[in-house]
């Protein structure tokens, strides 16, 4: 689910702290095309914009779900 500053990230894998977490949604926008790197664990640099990326848990019929959403920071 892409907008033009907003988007959430759905990883196939559960990750338990938010360095890996941070890692795999990297990992996974750079597959995706965007040049991506960390700047810090709540804090990506994409496409040479700044994002926030916080994680947000959810229950789809009793199976968890976990994504990523990820907000530019704006100046």
């Amino acid at each position: 689910m892409f907008s033009k500053d907003r988007f959430v990230i759905e990883l196939d894998d559960r990750y338990f702290n938010q360095k890996d977490l941070i890692n795999a949604a990297c990992e996974y926008l750079n597959n995706q095309g965007k040049k991506c790197e960390i700047v810090d664990i709540y804090t990506l640099l994409i496409d040479g914009k700044k994002y926030s990326a916080t994680e947000r848990n959810l229950n789809m019929g009793g199976v968890p779900l976990q994504q990523v959403i990820v907000k530019e920071i704006k100046n």
